[in-house]
């Protein structure tokens, strides 16, 4: 037998897979799901629970540090590599949390508050639509709920869902409703989760799934292969023409390398080399929508919804006003009249507003304006119009005054809270009041991963606590562990603060994985391949990549202004960014002052330095590095001495740590005493 498994590209299974359910009425198929298919719903893969949350947590349980982590992998896990991970899912998880309660309730919290997205909305209309006759079924590994969740939510449907093996009973393979199988259980009824407890199904499981594959081909979608006992049970389906007369598939970017791999050789199965759930339903979709008339959920399902609430909240109002008068009605007729002035929608106004943010500002301001005349007291339409007059308007003194209006409304909302804590960090350099929030907010939603991440920042970037900055890193990345954006700001933690220059640079690799265009995270990798791993051209790479994704956006601009002033010496390249910073944004300190270096040590033009250096701390008086590099000019191009330590004195108060101007100061004390 041909050792090597057949494989095809995922246009030609989608094309196969159409042709089946178009030419062959009696074709059935399975799907079998794992948990790669709820990664861009939010819920972490095994992989990364094990690497990124359960072994740091599990190293601090049993030694109360993070200290020689890597050592300390190396002696308890000896085979251990970020490549085989998940296979010790089982093995982590049983010494991480070590009774099934304790199991219960870290899976709830894994996948409590999620909701499916594009992939499993396509994935419950090919399971509920014309299509379903053929398949109908999915077996899944995963305790959440997202295939049933999506039936509910976009189709008019009603699945059937086993979550525990003592109801396996009830499943009948010919039923035309969707079926939906939970093999290892239900995040709230005893998941099975060690190896212990998932080496073995219960028996009734086994007939049931050796009966299905009697009839049905087997698409596995987002599964790593790694539990023994989907694998015995596979292999338990008799051999032969009568068992997966469909065909198997294996839709991932690489192959099993265990037992698992050997039942799909032994079975002739074929391999998909494809990753991505979403892209996969997506490509169906358009394949088989014509035929099939799958069509994009409809809000219809919604709308019917809000109607019936609606029309039996007008019964309820009638049924209050037609009451005899008392203090009963009274009391009701206020309730119903503030009822019905929530009915309106603010969400309206708020997609409208974003179709102009980017393209006619004008026309995006004059939008909410005319939105919180109409809903003066939607706290939600409020906020996100003080965020646009903060990032896009920069008019700060009105985005405070409604940041300060939505709190009125809303006092305790966690989200308002933290927004208005990054004003008063960013703009307002109100770091106590900040705090405050933080806090504030953070005890009212504990898990919020939002705050965490910024409070995280802020201790790291404010109150210099590193310690307790990683520790917020890390919490907001147990919550949300593929979230690019937490990554990046905790690879860029691990780089500047930790040194940790290979973990950095794993980190900005996963996160850059989980979301490629990303600008924030492509910018700071760029810097990372440039200061740290001397690849320059790769770094410039990165920073056109950025810069093909957002032209204008000035971070990056200038980043890149610097690189080729530095790295590549192209002055006049250099410069040209430098103006179209300014052009974007006259008053960036940063680059206001990054152009002025530029000025001084280039360009030789020292007057306009001075002018560009001036208008930098005009700007933000307390930015440490302009200080430092204004300090620096006074003392060599000047020889103002006495001013320049005056600002040397200044940036270190602010940040007594800053290498470069603790060492710039040393030599302008050490050239001061010599003369």
């Amino acid at each position: 037998m041909d050792t090597e498994i057949k494989s095809i590209e995922v246009q030609e299974f989608v094309r196969r897979f159409k042709k089946q359910l178009i030419e062959h009425n009696d074709a059935k198929f399975c799907f079998f799901l794992g948990a790669g298919c709820s990664v861009s719903s939010g819920i972490p893969t095994a992989r990364t629970l094990v690497d990124n949350v359960w072994l740091p947590k599990l190293k601090e349980m049993q030694t109360g540090n993070q200290e020689n982590f890597s050592g300390w992998l190396k002696e308890k896990f000896p085979e251990y590599n970020k490549d085989n991970a998940a296979q010790y899912y089982g093995d982590v998880i049983e010494k991480l949390f070590l009774t099934p309660k304790e199991r219960q309730q870290e899976i709830e919290r894994l996948v409590t508050n999620k909701d499916p997205g594009f992939g499993y909305a396509v994935l419950a209309q090919l399971l509920t639509e014309k299509c379903g006759k053929h398949c109908n079924i999915v077996l899944t590994t995963n305790f959440d709920d997202m295939v049933a969740d999506a039936i509910y939510l976009y189709t008019n449907k009603k699945p059937v869902v086993i979550p525990h093996e003592s109801l396996v009973g009830f499943l009948k393979i010919s039923d035309t409703r969707p079926l939906v199988v939970k093999l290892h259980g239900d995040s709230r009824l005893s998941p099975r989760n060690t190896w212990k407890e998932t080496a073995e199904l219960n028996e009734n499981v086994k007939k049931v799934i050796i009966n299905l594959f009697s009839e049905a081909g087997l698409i596995f979608i987002g599964y790593g292969g790694n539990d023994k006992s989907i694998t015995d049970i596979l292999a338990e389906v008799p051999e032969g023409e009568g068992s997966f007369p469909w065909g198997i598939y294996w839709v991932g970017r690489e192959m099993p390398s265990n037992e698992m791999a050997e039942f799909l050789k032994h079975r002739n199965a074929i391999w998909v080399n494809h990753r991505d759930f979403d892209e996969l339903m997506l490509l169906i979709k358009e394949e088989l929508k014509k035929e099939f008339e799958l069509k994009p959920p409809s809000s219809e399902r919604f709308e019917n919804l809000f109607k019936a609430y609606f029309e039996t909240f007008q019964k309820l109002s009638f049924k209050v006003h037609s009451k005899s008068y008392s203090g009963e009605r009274e009391v009701l007729e206020m309730a119903v009249e503030k009822a019905s002035k929530e009915f309106k929608s603010w969400w309206a106004l708020e997609l409208e507003a974003s179709k102009f943010k980017n393209t006619n500002v004008e026309k995006a301001e004059q939008i909410y304006q005319e939105g919180i005349n109409q809903f003066p007291d939607s706290h939600e339409l409020i906020c996100n119009y003080a965020i646009f007059l903060t990032d896009i308007r920069k008019k700060h003194e009105k985005a405070e005054e409604m940041y300060r209006k939505a709190l009125e409304i809303e006092p305790e909302d966690a989200t308002y809270l933290g927004n208005y804590a990054n004003f008063l960090k960013n703009i307002r350099k109100n770091y106590k009041k900040a705090e405050k929030l933080y806090r504030r907010a953070l005890e009212i939603e504990p898990d919020n991963a939002h705050n965490l991440g910024n409070y995280a920042n802020f201790l790291c970037y404010i109150l210099k606590d590193y310690n307790k900055a990683e520790e917020f890193y890390r919490k907001s990345l147990e919550i949300e562990p593929e979230n690019a954006i937490y990554l990046g700001n905790y690879a860029l933690f691990i780089k500047d603060i930790r040194k940790d220059y290979n973990r950095a640079g794993e980190l900005y690799i996963k996160a850059l994985e989980i979301d490629p265009e990303n600008v924030n995270n492509l910018e700071n990798y760029a810097n990372f391949l440039r200061d740290v791993l001397k690849d320059y051209n790769k770094a410039e790479e990165f920073y056109r990549k950025a810069l093909e994704i957002e032209p204008e956006n000035i971070n990056n601009l200038g980043d890149y202004a610097n690189f080729l002033r530095i790295i590549r010496k192209d002055y006049d390249k250099a410069e040209e960014f430098y103006k179209k910073i300014l052009e974007i944004e006259p008053n960036h300190a940063g680059n206001l002052g990054n152009y002025a270096l530029f000025l001084y040590e280039i360009k030789k033009d020292f007057n306009k330095a001075e002018e560009f250096y001036r208008k930098a701390l005009e700007v933000d008086p307390e930015h440490t590095n302009n200080l430092g590099n204004y300090a620096n000019f006074l003392a060599d191009v000047r020889k103002d001495y006495e001013q320049a330590e005056e600002f040397y004195k200044k940036a270190l108060e602010i940040d007594p740590e800053h290498t470069n101007n603790l060492n710039n100061y040393a030599a302008f004390l050490k050239e001061i005493c010599r003369n």
